[in-house]
């Protein structure tokens, strides 16, 4: 990964973890001063970030980060439900022993930690693995963009509940369908998964002030 990406990367996750809020003025002359690094690849990065619609570039107002909304969660997840199965049945026909030995370290590491937002981070971890075994770089890259959509939310309501100390045992009968060649079983997994989740984050809209 290249210097450029990294600040990308940091800037991103910075956004989908809460430690720039929706709605947060960004100035690109301090971006520059923390990172030691010319004005260019910043306004790159946050370019990239635009077209991923996680900042809003105003030429006449500032750069700001996008607000969520929870209508947009929706549709969102109404999108990934139906692509979440899709790599259930792919997983299942080409995820390598390494990958499924990654799977299974990363749920060994989701049953020993209490923290909610280290295991919000673990979560995505495992989705990415299961993306990536499907072997299909542009089915990972529109998961990629829809999730980011949606875990700003997710951190928010972390905070609240104990959800993410119980995605553990869903992952690891996740694990076990692809074992066992079952792309039905994957299938059902997921899709249920979204469904479970899309019903947990709704609990906490109302009470969080940055969702419209």
């Amino acid at each position: 990964m290249t210097y450029n990406s990294r600040v990308y990367a940091e800037i991103k996750q910075r956004i989908i973890l809460l430690d720039y809020k929706p709605g947060e003025a960004l100035c690109e002359k301090e971006l520059t001063r923390e990172f030691g690094i010319s004005r260019t690849p910043i306004r790159e990065a946050l370019i990239r970030l635009e077209t991923e619609g996680l900042v809003r570039i105003d030429p006449n107002r500032g750069i700001y980060v996008t607000e969520v909304s929870f209508q947009d969660l929706k549709n969102v997840f109404e999108i990934r439900s139906f692509l979440i199965g899709l790599v259930g049945q792919l997983a299942v026909e080409r995820v390598t022993e390494r990958e499924l030995d990654e799977m299974r370290a990363l749920v060994g590491k989701i049953k020993g930690e209490r923290n909610s937002k280290v295991l919000m981070e673990l979560d995505l971890g495992f989705h990415d693995l299961i993306n990536r075994a499907t072997h299909n770089d542009l089915l990972v890259n529109v998961l990629e963009r829809l999730r980011n959509k949606a875990n700003r939310i997710s951190v928010f309501a972390s905070d609240n509940d104990d959800y993410f100390l119980r995605v553990g045992e869903e992952f690891a009968e996740i694990i076990k369908g692809l074992e066992a060649k079952n792309g039905d079983k994957c299938e059902k997994i997921l899709r249920d998964h979204i469904v479970n989740y899309i019903d947990y984050i709704a609990q906490f809209v109302h009470s969080a002030a940055f969702i419209k």
